[in-house]
């Protein structure tokens, strides 16, 4: 005897009909951070903390002790003051990518527009991110002394200047002031290698390294013990390098992070920035909202939504711990 046969209900058939797939997204969030994942060059080595339950993080600092010599029959007195401050960092700006698609199109269209505006928002938001962190590591490497003010025994960035605006795509020069950007480092206690540098560069400077077997494939891993394969390494320094069209060269001006409250902090002349190089303790960065994706329908407006949104920001926190290398 035959089963009585039924009709089914499919709740990602698009309006009852067609594929009954049609309205599954979840592929989507995937598209969109592998994305980010393959394009981002900074965020690997940057330490971003939740910022939840406030719109504002903070990182204290203690200065350095002072030493004493202690003379017999009297009692040593406390002379080590080690002072304290702090800087701070507001999250209060939410970016978004959205795409709309009226109805009638995404039916019309051929090929899977959804996911290649995932992947489209995904490489502008990756570029995004890698920019603000490179804007603000040249602005903790341009500081004259340390992000948290005159406290004892911490130091103000790093720049190194080349002698000519040619000396950007020669390979001889460029290695020479990456080391006189070192020694500057260690100076103030800082040691390139043990502390995570990294070095980014504009694909000028990179190339001109690589095409003089400056740099090679490497395995590395950070001093957390995070391991990260398929790493370029400067051969004669032994620390991370990338290459990077976001390292920021021209004049930035109404920055989509920047505001009042922040003082414009992400905008600023880079015109002469051929590279920079910094540690993750260089930034303090915090997001309220991680990369979020989505694709829905309004009935109201007969349209497709493709959104991507998230909430971050960052700023120098140890000066001493990123450096630059300017054109004249």
């Amino acid at each position: 005897m035959a089963l009585p046969t039924f009709t089914p209900t499919f709740p990602n058939q698009n309006l009852g009909t067609g594929d009954e797939l049609a309205l599954a997204i979840e592929e989507f969030t995937g598209i969109v951070e592998g994305t980010i994942e393959r394009q981002s060059k900074a965020a690997p080595f940057v330490n971003i903390r939740p910022v939840r339950g406030t719109t504002t993080i903070v990182n204290d600092a203690i200065g350095e002790s002072t030493l004493q010599v202690v003379t017999p029959g009297t009692t040593p007195d406390g002379t080590s003051e080690n002072q304290t401050a702090r800087v701070a960092l507001t999250v209060d700006t939410l970016i978004l990518a959205r795409t709309n698609i009226p109805l009638l199109d995404s039916f019309q269209k051929n090929w899977d527009f959804k996911s290649e505006v995932g992947r489209e928002h995904g490489k502008k938001i990756a570029k995004f991110t890698d920019e603000a962190f490179f804007i603000q590591a040249a602005k903790a490497a341009g500081l004259a002394g340390s992000a948290f003010g005159a406290l004892p025994g911490h130091a103000g960035g790093s720049t190194v200047t080349l002698d000519s605006s040619a000396d950007a795509a020669d390979p001889a020069a460029l290695l020479a002031a990456i080391s006189d950007l070192f020694v500057k480092f260690e100076e103030k206690d800082v040691s390139p290698s043990v502390d995570d540098v990294i070095v980014a560069l504009r694909p000028a400077a990179f190339y001109a390294l690589l095409d003089a077997d400056q740099i090679v494939n490497g395995e590395y891993i950070t001093s957390k013990g995070t391991k990260l394969e398929g790493v370029k390494m400067l051969k004669a320094l032994g620390v991370p390098v990338v290459s990077s069209n976001n390292v920021p060269n021209t004049n930035i001006t109404g920055h989509p992070l920047s505001n009042t409250r922040n003082s414009s902090a992400y905008d600023g002349d880079f015109t002469k920035l051929v590279a920079v190089a910094f540690a993750p303790n260089a930034l303090l960065a915090g997001e309220t909202i991680p990369l979020t994706t989505a694709v829905w329908y309004s009935e109201e407006k007969k349209t497709w939504f493709v959104d991507a949104h998230l909430s971050f920001g960052v700023t120098p926190n140890r000066a001493e711990y990123a450096g630059r290398i300017l054109i004249p």
